[in-house]
């Protein structure tokens, strides 16, 4: 709106008189009239800004081949809001409280929160496989442990099941002894005081050469009872709700594409692991180098891995392990 105002000027006339015998002075004034330019008044228009969300988005992991595939991702964004955690328990607890964006975790464990809460969803499978069986005797095939005791790292989870698997449908008599983690399992198989162990990559690589261990892959076996290829062991999950979220989704293509730099490139994801965690510092580029090719690191396209996982749920179901996979097949909205 335009304010105009005008100021009119008053002319002013001074008249001085004098009596007696002094003569009359006049002094004449002419009218002053002073003239105010209208102006043009300014409005200042205020833009809102947008507020933009830089908080990076939390991811948990476990140690161990999940976090060695998305070590390039780790590094960089320099590890923030990325926190690396040993067993179960703390992904379980994320999964109930919803306290990460983002969580790396078995697949089966994440289908059966799913049908429990339904908080998150699956958006990429990226570790197909990374166990082995293990013993300092010879080994010709998985039936060697007929008769046996064996050590088994992580009961109910993904090394259990599949030992439970293959164990089941070769129809094998095996006594098993859970320990909490790989690291344990290899303590005994190189101490001696277990002939065979169930083991896994990164760890067996540091130790299979200098100790004289021999080792049969799981996935190898998995594949001659099913006719697959492998099984979906670890995947990235984020929340339902983040199904639209940008940020979320930028941050799952850069943790995919960390997995493919790590195939491409093993000893460079080896060095930045190493520099990642204790863990991996502990074993060495080296092994690290070596290991990651064993890691069955792969990514398959959309429909190929909604096949595959729903084949491996199934598949536990039907052998009687349904509990750890939440007791049905997930709807179709598990999948990103």
């Amino acid at each position: 709106m335009k304010r105009i105002g005008i100021l009119f000027g008053l002319a002013a006339i001074g008249l001085l008189a004098s009596c007696g015998n002094e003569a009359n002075t006049t002094t004449e004034k002419k009218d002053e009239t002073t003239t105010v330019v209208p102006t043009t008044s300014e409005t200042t228009t205020v833009v809102p800004t947008t507020t933009v969300d830089e908080t990076p988005v939390s991811i948990i992991c476990p140690s161990g081949t999940p976090a060695l595939g998305l070590a390039n991702y780790y590094d960089s964004v320099d590890g923030a809001s990325f926190e690396i955690v040993n067993g179960a328990d703390q992904l379980v607890a994320a999964f109930g409280t919803k306290s990460h964006d983002v969580i790396v975790a078995p697949v089966n464990l994440g289908a059966k929160f799913y049908n429990t809460n339904e908080n998150y969803v699956l958006a990429k499978t990226f570790v197909w496989g990374n166990l082995f069986l293990a013993s300092k005797a010879e080994l010709t095939s998985f039936e060697d442990i007929n008769n046996k005791k064996l050590v088994v790292f992580g009961k109910n989870s993904t090394p259990d099941i599949l030992t439970k698997i293959l164990i089941q449908e070769k129809s094998l008599n095996v006594e098993i002894e859970y320990v909490d983690d790989v690291a344990s399992a290899n303590s005994v198989l190189v101490a001696g005081t277990a002939e065979y162990v169930i083991t896994a990559e990164p760890a067996i690589s540091k130790i299979k050469d200098a100790k004289g261990i021999n080792v049969i892959d799981l996935q190898d076996e998995y594949k001659k009872v099913t006719g697959k290829d492998s099984y979906p062991q670890a995947g990235i999950f984020i929340k339902k709700e983040a199904k639209e979220d940008s940020k979320v989704l930028n941050a799952v293509d850069a943790l995919v594409n960390s997995v493919k730099d790590a195939v491409e490139k093993p000893a460079d994801t080896a060095k930045k692991a190493v520099a990642m965690h204790k863990s991996f510092e502990t074993l060495g580029e080296a092994a690290l180098t070596k290991a990651i090719p064993n890691c069955h690191f792969i990514i398959m396209d959309h429909d190929k891995e909604v096949a595959a996982v729903n084949e491996y749920l199934q598949y536990m179901i039907d052998l009687g392990f349904g509990k750890q996979a939440g007791d049905k097949l997930p709807n179709e909205e598990f999948f990103l």
